[in-house]
């Protein structure tokens, strides 16, 4: 009996911590042709489902919301690009929304190009759900031209980083 106490008690204490890390990933390069950056956002379907449940009016489950007109710019401007914005000599940096993939494993990826920019320092702000999350962790892999990566990490204390292209 005293076993099965134990077993029951860690099955309970197993399944009620269910989700204890947070994570965006978002992976960006320069594209000469274009003089713009583009940019793969990675998020858990399931987090992004939690908040647009919240923010998003007329809210149909994520697949269909990401599928309609309205409700897919609402996610992308609202949640999205709100969570992840560059900055160029104090400018804001236009970013295009491309397209998204909606994966079976749990995972969402949204796609993005920028407006045009010039190469230089850019400023990045990644707290993608860290408003909501206070456990979020957010990285960046950067490609650069000479085919090495540059990696960044984003937490709750250190939201923003300077890159030059």
């Amino acid at each position: 009996m005293k076993g099965i106490l134990i077993l029951f008690l860690l099955l309970l204490s197993a399944f009620s911590y269910g989700h204890d890390t947070y994570f965006a990933f978002a992976e960006m390069e320069y594209d000469e042709d274009c003089s713009c950056l583009e940019i793969s956002i990675k998020v858990s379907a399931h987090d992004l489902n939690s908040i647009a449940e919240n923010q998003t009016k007329n809210y149909l489950g994520l697949e269909k919301t990401l599928n309609s007109k309205e409700g897919n710019s609402n996610i992308i401007q609202q949640i999205i690009l709100q969570g992840f914005e560059i900055n160029q000599y104090q400018k804001k940096i236009v970013s295009f929304y491309e397209g998204f993939e909606l994966i079976n494993d749990g995972d969402c990826f949204f796609y993005f190009k920028t407006e045009k920019l010039e190469k230089g320092l850019i400023d990045i702000r990644f707290d993608l759900f860290m408003n909501t999350y206070l456990e979020q962790q957010n990285k960046l892999i950067y490609n650069k031209s000479d085919h090495s990566k540059q990696t960044f990490v984003f937490f709750g204390s250190s939201r923003e980083t300077k890159l030059a292209l």
